[in-house]
């Protein structure tokens, strides 16, 4: 599954820095991997009825406030998706999840916010493993999104 992430990046003539390492589930683990640009968190947070998902990226080093995201879309309760609704919705289980991961929504319906900080210089996500990082510009990023026809926007988190 990695190997599609790198070539849809190589096909999209994408810049990419990649770093192996020790497989990490949680942003604590990952403070050991040491790569340069934003280590962001990404949550997949669903509505009260699981009719519609979230994907919502911030800087690890900040808490969601889910209060923020229901305002956003007009939602009265927003949980985060259980790791069996993970697994429907994009392939993956806790500690794996990233934009990345959207080529998995085949319905192309998550709805993706980044905090408005991410938006200029390098992030860092899994390529659908946690024991890869991938390190690339933004813009990249947004690039790879559009591509694949998913739809997002910046938001202060």
């Amino acid at each position: 599954m990695r190997q599609k992430i790198f070539d849809i990046l190589d096909q999209l003539q994408i810049e990419y820095e990649n770093y192996e390492h020790d497989a990490v589930f949680t942003c604590d683990e990952a403070k050991g991997v040491e790569v340069p640009g934003h280590r962001v968190k990404s949550l997949l947070l669903r509505n009260k009825k699981a009719t519609q998902f979230y994907m919502v990226v911030i800087p690890d080093h900040k808490k969601l406030d889910t209060n923020i995201i229901r305002s956003l879309f007009d939602e009265s309760k927003l949980s985060f998706a259980s790791p069996e609704r993970m697994m429907e919705k994009i392939w993956l289980k806790p500690g794996s999840v990233s934009p990345f991961a959207l080529i998995n929504d085949e319905e192309r319906d998550i709805k993706v916010v980044f905090d408005q900080s991410l938006k200029d210089g390098l992030v860092w996500f899994h390529p659908l493993q946690n024991d890869n990082t991938i390190v690339l510009e933004m813009k990249s990023v947004e690039h790879f999104l559009e591509n694949i026809g998913s739809q997002f926007h910046y938001h202060e988190l």
